[in-house]
C-alpha cells in the first residue's frame, strides 16, 4: 500500500483531522502563493461548472427544437434571439415541483388544498427556504421569481462544487480522484435537478458545509448549516445522527456525558438546534391548518402513504413500469451504503441509509433524485474510483451520458425523471 493510500485509509477510519483540513503549506510558501493557488482552483472549477451547465442546457434546448413534444415549449424560431432562448430554457426546465415552489414564492402557503385532479393537494409538502429565497432575490431580477430560482441554484451549485473539492482534499485522495470527483459532481446522472429550479443544489451545498465543519469539530457552525438543510428539505433533520457519530469518533463515547466539558455542552446545543426549523414549520402549520404534520399528511394527494419501505419496494416491482425502475434503484442504493460502512465512513453511510429509508417509507417515487441529491452518494462513488482508473473512466462516461439523457427526458415531461 502506498503512503497516499495509507493516509487516505487513516482519514477514512474517522480519526480527527488536523485543524487545517489535513494539509500544511510547503516550506517557503507565502500567503500570496497560497491565495493564487486557491484562485486558480476557483477559476478551474468555474470553467468546469459553466461548461457542463451550458452543455446540458443547450442539448436539452436542441432536443425540444428537433423533437418537439405534444406541448410546444419553444416560443419562437430556434435561436431567434438570446433573450427568447433564455426564456425558453428557463420555462422548459421548470417542471413538476417547480410550479409548487413558484406558488409558495408568489402567494405563500395555501389555506386549503385545491390542486391536482382530486383537489386534495396543497403546497404544504415543501419547506420554505428555497421559495422564500427566490421571493426575496426576485427584487434583483425585476420581480420575476423564475430567474431568481436559477440564480439560487447556480450559485449554490458552484459554491457546493468548491466545498466538495475542499472536502475531497480533507480525505487526502489523489489528484486524479479529486478531479474525477469534481467532474462527477458536475455530471451526475440526475444533474438536471442541479440546473433546474429545484432545492437539490442548495441542499447539497449546506450538506457538504455541515460535514466539513463537523469533521473539524466546529459543531455550532455545522448545526447552523444543518438548520438550513432542514429548512430546505425535511431529510436534513437526520443530520443529527452523523453529527453524533462524528462527535463520538473524535472524542469517544464517554464524552457524550461529560456535561462539565465546554465541548460536550456545545455539541448538545448543536444537536438540539438542528431540528429547530422543522419545529417552527410544524408550529406554523398547526396554527394555519390545525395539523402540525400537514407537510407529511398532504402527501396522500400524491398517493404517498407511510409504510414499510421494503414493502413499497416489493409493490414497485409488482407494479412494473417506472415503479419497478424506482424500486430497483432503491435496492441498488444499498451497494454504496454498504461500501461507505465498509470504508468506516459511518457518519456518511448512516446518513445515506436514512436518506433512502425515510423517503421510501411513503413510496418509491423520486428515489433516484433523493439519492443523487445527497453528498454521501457522491462520496461513495468517488472513493470507489480511487486507484481504479477503469472504473473512474467508466463511471464518468456513463454518468455524463445519463445526465444528458435524463435532462432531455426532463424537458419533455417524462415522469420517470421525477
Amino acid at each position: 500500500m502506498t503512503a497516499a493510500a495509507e493516509n487516505s485509509e487513516s482519514t477514512l477510519a474517522g480519526k480527527p483531522l488536523p485543524e487545517n483540513g489535513g494539509f500544511s503549506a510547503p516550506e517557503g510558501k507565502n500567503f500570496g502563493s497560497r491565495t493564487a493557488k486557491v484562485l486558480k482552483v476557483m477559476v478551474k472549477a468555474l470553467l468546469l461548472f459553466l461548461a457542463t451547465r451550458l452543455a446540458l442546457y443547450l442539448l436539452a434546448y436542441l432536443s425540444v427544437v428537433i423533437y418537439p413534444g405534444e406541448v410546444q415549449m419553444v416560443s419562437g424560431k430556434p435561436f431567434e434571439s438570446p433573450g427568447a432562448v433564455a426564456d425558453d430554457v428557463m420555462n422548459m426546465f421548470c417542471q413538476f415541483d417547480c410550479k409548487w415552489f413558484m406558488s409558495i414564492a408568489i402567494s405563500g402557503y395555501e389555506a386549503y388544498p385545491s390542486h391536482l385532479t382530486t383537489g386534495h393537494a396543497a403546497n404544504w409538502a415543501f419547506l420554505p427556504m428555497y421559495p422564500l429565497l427566490g421571493r426575496y432575490l426576485s427584487d434583483f431580477t425585476g420581480g420575476n421569481i423564475l430567474p431568481a430560482f436559477y440564480l439560487i441554484s447556480g450559485i449554490s451549485c458552484y459554491i457546493g462544487l468548491l466545498l466538495w473539492i475542499y472536502l475531497l482534499k480533507m480525505f487526502r485522495l489523489s489528484y486524479e480522484t479529486r478531479l474525477a470527483g469534481a467532474f462527477f459532481y458536475c455530471v451526475l446522472p440526475y444533474s438536471v435537478y442541479f440546473i433546474a429550479p429545484y432545492t437539490e443544489s442548495l441542499f447539497m451545498m449546506f450538506t457538504i458545509a455541515a460535514f466539513i465543519l463537523a469533521m473539524k469539530e466546529r459543531y455550532l457552525g455545522a448545526a447552523l448549516c444543518a438548520m438550513a438543510m432542514v429548512a430546505t428539505k425535511n431529510i436534513g433533520v437526520m443530520f443529527v445522527f452523523p453529527l453524533a457519530i462524528l462527535f463520538w469518533q473524535h472524542n469517544g463515547f464517554r464524552a457524550f456525558f461529560k456535561f462539565r466539558s465546554l465541548k460536550t455542552a456545545v455539541f448538545w446545543l448543536s444537536f438540539m438546534l438542528v431540528p429547530l426549523p422543522m419545529f417552527v414549520f410544524q408550529n406554523w402549520l398547526w396554527y394555519s391548518t390545525g395539523d402540525a404534520l400537514a407537510f407529511k399528511n398532504i402527501q396522500l394527494a400524491w398517493g404517498r402513504m407511510m409504510g414499510n419501505p421494503f414493502m413499497h419496494m416489493l409493490e414497485g416491482f409488482g407494479t412494473g413500469g417506472y415503479k419497478a425502475y424506482f424500486a430497483a434503484f432503491f435496492a441498488g442504493c444499498f451497494i454504496p451504503i454498504a461500501y461507505l460502512l465498509f470504508r468506516k465512513r459511518y457518519a456518511e453511510g448512516f446518513f445515506l441509509l436514512l436518506g433512502a429509508l425515510v423517503p421510501v417509507s411513503t413510496g418509491v417515487n423520486a428515489i433516484p433524485r433523493y439519492m443523487f441529491g445527497m453528498m454521501p452518494m457522491l462520496l461513495a462513488f468517488t472513493l470507489m474510483a480511487e486507484g481504479r482508473p477503469w472504473f473512474r473512466d467508466l463511471l464518468l462516461t456513463i454518468s455524463g451520458m445519463l445526465a444528458v439523457f435524463i435532462s432531455i427526458a426532463w424537458v419533455h415531461g417524462e415522469f420517470f425523471t421525477v
